[in-house]
């Protein structure tokens, strides 16, 4: 599946989503959101694919909202929210994306702004260029942000610095956003896409499933107390245990060889 503004390719049980309005920053409009929603989808129909990678082409991750959206929410009443479409804001996308099976890693260079920076928030992993500048700026423009940035950024980098970043509309740089635990690694932008699959290269090793169980489990961190969260986890873990990819990686530890994973 592939669009002028989102492409999507399948290569190797990775599924490559690139937003592609470069001569825009890759700012996100209605129809970017909702091509970034149905290559989603298509990659978590699909039982080949392992690992999904989110990017941008050009200069920049996404500079987030374009100029257009900004425009029309400058005219909006209250009551004109109600007609906007259903399912396509970017704190829509992100829980899709928190829900689904898959990892899915960001692949971040350049300009990440705004909705761009909230996307990030909800993949798995963040991998970016040295040249990666994040921005959560909502704050200049007299608004907040909308698209899950006050709820998601609070829980990844800590109450206080969330706080400073959201109040002031402060940039970091990639190594800064690294420091906060925003970010999983920072690399030359010649290296960037070698780095990040390294990683993806591991996680094709393990079980599908595990992987995806695993996925769920930590999600539950955000939604259940510690007691509640622990029996969550130990529900999961024997829906491992009793797997079938389960049980031949623990018959493979004990006979000394490589397990072979069905995802089953």
């Amino acid at each position: 599946m592939s669009d002028s503004k989102v492409l999507c390719e399948a290569r190797d049980g990775v599924f490559w989503i690139t937003l592609n309005r470069p001569d825009k920053l890759n700012a996100m409009d209605l129809e970017v959101r909702q091509n970034l929603l149905r290559c989603l989808q298509e990659a978590q129909s699909r039982e080949d694919i392992r690992v999904v990678i989110l990017r941008g082409a050009g200069k920049a991750f996404s500079a987030g909202a374009d100029a257009s959206h900004l425009k029309m929410l400058s005219e909006m009443t209250l009551s004109d929210f109600e007609k906007l479409p259903k399912g396509v804001g970017i704190a829509d996308i992100g829980v899709y994306i928190r829900e689904m099976s898959k990892p899915v890693i960001a692949m971040v260079h350049g300009y990440v702004v705004g909705g761009g920076m909230e996307l990030i928030q909800f993949c798995d992993m963040v991998f970016a260029s040295t040249d990666a500048v994040f921005f959560q700026g909502e704050i200049n423009l007299g608004i907040i942000p909308g698209g899950g940035g006050t709820q998601l950024l609070p829980r990844l980098i800590g109450d206080k610095k969330a706080r400073e970043l959201i109040y002031t509309g402060r940039r970091l740089t990639a190594e800064e956003a690294a420091k906060l635990g925003l970010v999983n690694a920072v690399c030359t932008p010649e290296e960037l896409e070698k780095c990040v699959m390294s990683v993806v290269e591991e996680i094709k090793q393990k079980s599908p499933l595990a992987v995806a169980l695993a996925k769920k489990a930590i999600n539950a961190v955000y939604e259940l107390p510690l007691s509640k969260g622990l029996e969550y986890e130990q529900l999961l873990f024997q829906r491992a245990l009793v797997s079938e990819d389960g049980k031949e990686g623990l018959r493979a530890f004990l006979e000394k060889r490589k397990p072979v994973f069905k995802g089953r």
